[in-house]
């Protein structure tokens, strides 16, 4: 099974509010990029991930965060996709406070942040204004605002400043999933305002299970199950209807996978792939996975 990475990526701006302005000068408010970690979160069917948002701002007084189902919108328009109609819980929020940036930050390991982890700056055990605070009863939300507008800690440079939003409540399968858009304003003390868009995908959990490798004369037949997490809690995993699963094999005595067949899931998630064989060696099924399931990859089998 294939679990979530707390890996950094750094989500370019889709929407800024002087997109077709020229380069802010050095001091102007600007958003100069969203950090979401883990970059591809992943759901199972118990347990929760907690995301780390840092928004990197500069001539910012206030900067506050919301995460929202949909896509991130175009120039001028809002959101544009709505939210499966899953059951959704209390949604999350927090606030944020600048922190240095995830590579400067000591609090932060090679690779990602540690979930839960309290800003620098803030003892530990000293709660953050705001958290566990409502932002919508219908649509699952994640909101923060800056804490009183003073710096804990400035970057190295003096003039960008990460601001970092550590939500109290996380995202599970309860939750949409497919894209999210995060959106980070950042306001100063004129009343100026800069918009950012990123985006990201929550996607639910797949399993390959059952894989079977038979040989039938010069051919292999393989076969095996799709699931997927659903959201309605009666079960933990459902068949993947309509699916394309990939066929892999690594001749013995070599380091790479080839793909030789594809099969589609059935009504109950099982598929079915008569391929050649050519010689022995190990054998294995692939989902390539969408922008709401995971990618899996099965367990190997010999034959």
């Amino acid at each position: 099974m294939m679990s979530p990475l707390l890996a950094t990526l750094v989500l370019s701006p889709a929407t800024t509010a002087a997109a077709a302005a020229p380069a802010p000068a050095s001091g102007d408010l600007a958003i100069r990029s969203i950090v979401v970690r883990p970059s591809d979160p992943v759901v199972g069917p118990s347990g929760s991930v907690r995301l780390v948002v840092d928004v990197v701002a500069r001539g910012a007084d206030r900067v506050s965060v919301v995460l929202e189902p949909g896509r991130a919108p175009a120039d001028g328009d809002e959101p544009g996709e709505e939210p499966e109609p899953d059951v959704t819980p209390s949604p999350p929020s927090g606030d944020a406070v600048p922190v240095p940036s995830a590579s400067q930050d000591p609090m932060v390991p090679p690779g990602g942040a540690v979930p839960g982890a309290v800003p620098v700056g803030v003892p530990a055990g000293v709660p953050l204004p705001g958290l566990g605070g409502l932002a919508s009863a219908v649509v699952p939300r994640m909101t923060g605002a800056s804490r009183d507008g003073r710096p804990v800690r400035r970057m190295s440079s003096g003039e960008w400043e990460t601001w970092r939003f550590l939500p109290d409540k996380a995202l599970s399968r309860w939750y949409p999933h497919g894209p999210w858009t995060v959106t980070a304003t950042a306001v100063n003390a004129r009343g100026e305002r800069a918009v950012a868009h990123a985006g990201f995908n929550l996607r639910r959990e797949t399993q390959i299970e059952g894989l079977k490798v038979a040989r039938e004369g010069n051919s292999v037949r393989v076969t095996g199950t799709l699931l997927r997490v659903g959201p309605g809690g009666k079960v933990d995993y459902r068949p993947f209807a309509g699916q394309r699963v990939t066929i892999r094999f690594r001749p013995e005595g070599s380091s790479r996978w080839k793909t030789v067949g594809e099969a589609v899931t059935r009504e109950d998630g099982w598929f079915n792939a008569k391929v050649r064989a050519d010689g022995e060696g190990s054998w294995r099924a692939e989902y390539a996975g969408t922008p709401r399931y995971a990618a899996e990859t099965s367990a190997q089998r010999e034959a």
